[in-house]
């Protein structure tokens, strides 16, 4: 498939500037060698120079610069810009096009913006004999968590996730599709401002890209965002024919895909995305490995057939909001034993204090009470961090007030 990575830039003529999701890409074939050799460099690169330890100041010459450029001592960019131009090379002798290159893996979220790091997918991505299925999976959960289109190496907007804002935006429609005017308006939205397009947002911004002639002069970027998620398990990209009066302009429709429940709950549900789940429980048990060498409870540091990975802030209430980070974050979770320490803590009849001790309720039985005060049992200071006793303090706490009360 040709990707166009290699054609000289067509001029447009008359060119507009406004704010838009810049999904133009290098590429869009996502499970073929292109793509995965460069994301391959990428991550050696980062770990090469650790790139990940340092400080977007460090990585930065000037941030406060609106164009901003790397220091060089630091990233080695331009280092690796050759590597991968030695490669894959190119008609654009001045490095745009390889920069374009390096910043399709950037947008799609697998490589942090300023090189800072990658995310934990972009390794297993980029292992041998990896499945398409298994790519497959693993683009959906990564571009779905972290693609941020109007990032790049040297900008930052990740706070702005647009694929979110598209599921949330077809799970809040009655029919569940976006038509491709709907979708190229939707493309102009901010999304920082609301989670989601309502119906009044969609036919407004539906009408002024056809006022602007937006998809006339952004073709590529429309077409770009639909192709990557055509690639995505949770989305189905429907083509249809021309519209009347129309060259070269193919409708389509995009809607969630059949399995999509596997990715992203439905509206109100509290059923688990299975993977992340997985990802995150795996993430708790080795923790807890690290710090005892074993699997053992984090409270009594017992072992015990069936341990729970037991969330903090429940798992369904913040799927029911939408807030997926923390029903999915290893420091929403402690790892207990079944029976009384899970249970107890589960329904907010136990919780802890900053220094990691049970408080207990009315409703503990004076023997489990009496056991934690006999053999000491508390969360120790490696398992009680920052981010966990938040979640603590802000959403367990106020449960279990309401059990006491």
């Amino acid at each position: 498939m040709d990707t166009g990575l290699n054609k000289p830039k067509k001029v447009i003529e008359n060119q507009k500037y406004e704010e838009y999701w810049k999904s133009t890409l290098a590429f869009t074939s996502f499970f073929e060698d292109q793509f995965i050799r460069t994301m391959e460099m990428m991550v050696k690169h980062i770990d090469k120079y650790n790139l990940a330890d340092y400080s977007d100041e460090e990585l930065i010459l000037d941030l406060t610069k609106k164009k901003k450029e790397f220091n060089q001592e630091v990233t080695h960019a331009k280092e690796l810009e050759n590597q991968v131009f030695s490669i894959f090379e190119n008609r654009s002798l001045d490095g745009s096009s390889t920069r374009k290159q390096l910043n399709t893996l950037v947008k799609l979220g697998f490589i942090k913006p300023y090189l800072k790091g990658y995310v934990p997918a972009a390794k297993e991505y980029i292992k041998p004999n990896v499945t398409k299925e298994e790519r497959a999976r693993l683009f959906s959960d990564t571009v779905y968590q972290y693609a941020s289109f109007n990032s790049s190496q040297t900008n930052d907007d990740t706070k702005n996730n647009q694929v979110k804002f598209l599921v949330n935006t077809l799970l809040n429609k009655s029919d569940k599709k976006l038509t491709m005017d709907e979708f190229i308006g939707i493309m102009q939205m901010d999304v920082q401002k609301t989670h989601y397009a309502t119906d009044k947002q969609i036919s407004q911004n539906k009408n002024w890209a056809a006022h602007i002639g937006f998809y006339d002069r952004k073709y590529n970027q429309v077409n770009h965002l639909k192709l990557v998620l055509k690639s995505m398990n949770l989305f189905e990209v429907i083509t249809t024919k021309n519209k009347v009066g129309t060259k070269n302009r193919r409708e389509f429709f995009i809607c969630l895909a059949e399995n999509a429940s596997e990715f992203i709950p439905e509206v109100g549900s509290t059923k688990r995305d299975t993977y992340r789940f997985a990802i995150m429980r795996k993430a708790v048990i080795e923790e807890g490995v690290r710090i005892y060498g074993r699997k053992v409870s984090w409270l009594s540091k017992q072992e015990s057939e069936g341990m729970v990975v037991s969330h903090i802030y429940e798992s369904a209430e913040a799927l029911k909001l939408f807030d997926l980070e923390a029903a999915y974050d290893p420091n929403n979770a402690l790892y207990l034993k079944p029976g009384n320490e899970d249970q107890y803590f589960d329904k907010h009849k136990m919780t802890f204090d900053r220094n990691g001790l049970p408080i207990f309720s009315d409703e503990v039985s004076k023997e489990f009470i009496a056991e934690c005060v006999r053999n000491q049992y508390h969360l120790d200071p490696e398992i009680l961090n920052p981010q966990r006793l938040g979640y603590i303090l802000k959403y367990h706490h106020d449960k279990f007030r309401g059990i006491i009360k």
